[in-house]
């Protein structure tokens, strides 16, 4: 089933009709209405980037059915006044920026493939066209895409995707952002929430990385079903004046919790930005008394195989069995008690993929994932580029 995970969640794109396009041979972006118009107080961007195995002509079509949840939605009459845009880039297809409305899909905006849908240069100029084009006081996104959290082997570096599993945030063809790229882009946008419709961004890791872009970051430390977000269920509380993901995230977890099977998989959290420069000190704390796990840890897993995705409690938890007196414990109790300020909200089903060769068994779930390192050198496994982060400059770099 693994054909059938959102490995990476961030974009998908219409397919675009010949006689509107005429294929990729204009040099700029085409605009369709643009006059901006708006009474929203608050519009929001899905950046959907779904030129990959989970576009409609790869054979699984899984962005119109998520679009088909976001026009339920808007049909009944969910968004008020506020409204909905997506980029669409859908597989083997030119993208374009739709709005979703209760009368039916709008396009506002064609693009060519001059620029890969994972580079920085779309993403900003996406993101400007949304504000200009939809002028609201507030905004908030949703990234979706397939996803690897924090792996830095996207677009810069120009590293080619690996046997279709290593990949950073997003796939276009063959192409990735690193999460050191994504926080630049959305610095300075002032989305109030990130919610992550992928896999594996509930890292903290990632969620260090953009701590001062937005307040709040909604994600999963596992795979996801590549059915991702049920929109029809979560949008009411996106889309309010005041956006709730909480509430989007206890909707999503209840819908995926309900199935029987492997179809009951999902894992979920909401971070609160505004402590993980405390939860950085507090286990950077921690670190610097240089706690070693035993050679018979066995870290609570996110993905069956090829593992870097981990439970940040029950790691600490491994170090912690190494007995180094009152201060050792304290610290190790400080970094506990901050992770739980930063989670405000973190579920998870008692299995991944029941059933499957995938299984995983889920018995300690904190909100937040950690790559494991057993020595300094793990720093440098398998060209991923672990040392551009700043989780490692600022933290775990102390272990040693």
């Amino acid at each position: 089933m693994q054909g059938s995970i959102r490995h990476l969640l961030l974009f998908p794109a219409i397919i675009l009709a010949g006689s509107l396009l005429g294929g990729c041979g204009y040099d700029e972006p085409q605009p369709v209405h643009p006059e901006p118009q708006s009474d929203a107080v608050r519009s929001v961007l899905v950046y959907m980037v779904a030129n990959n195995s989970l576009g409609g002509s790869s054979g699984n079509g899984y962005d119109e059915s998520d679009l088909k949840e976001m026009d339920a939605a808007a049909k009944a009459g969910a968004f008020g006044a506020n409204r909905l845009i997506v980029y669409h880039h859908a597989y083997h297809s030119d993208p374009k920026l739709i709005e979703i409305t209760a009368a039916g899909r709008q396009e506002l905006k064609f693009y060519d493939t001059s620029e890969s849908s994972v580079s920085a240069a779309r993403m900003e100029q996406v993101i400007s066209d949304f504000k200009s084009l939809v002028p609201a006081e507030r905004h908030g996104i949703v990234l979706w895409s397939h996803a690897s959290g924090w792996l830095e082997n996207g677009i810069e570096e120009d590293v080619a995707e690996a046997n279709g599993k290593l990949r950073a945030f997003g796939v276009d063809g063959a192409r990735q952002m690193n999460v050191t790229t994504l926080a630049r882009v959305l610095d300075g946008e002032g989305f109030d929430f990130v919610y992550f419709d992928c896999c594996h961004m509930a890292g903290v890791e990632v969620a260090y990385q953009l701590r001062y872009v937005t307040p709040f970051i909604v994600g999963s430390a596992s795979e996801l079903p590549a059915q991702g977000m049920p929109y029809d269920k979560t949008l009411p509380y996106l889309m309010a004046d005041e956006a709730d993901p909480v509430g989007a995230a206890a909707q999503t977890f209840a819908y995926y919790d309900g199935l029987t099977g492997w179809g009951r998989t999902c894992t979920i959290s909401v971070i609160d930005t505004s402590e993980l420069d405390a939860l950085a000190d507090a286990v950077g704390e921690f670190y610097s008394l240089h706690p070693q796990l035993s050679a018979d840890y066995r870290g609570q897993k996110f993905i069956a195989s090829r593992c870097r995705y981990f439970d940040l409690s029950h790691y600490l938890g491994g170090l912690a069995q190494a007995d180094m007196g009152g201060g050792f414990m304290t610290a190790y109790a400080n970094a506990l008690s901050a992770i739980d300020k930063a989670v405000v909200f973190e579920r998870a089903t008692p299995y991944l993929w029941y059933g499957l060769p995938e299984q995983v068994d889920i018995n300690n779930h904190c909100g937040l994932s950690t790559y494991i390192m057993k020595s300094e050198q793990d720093a440098d496994a398998g060209r991923l580029n672990y040392r551009n982060l700043d989780w490692w400059k600022h933290v775990a770099s102390r272990l040693w």
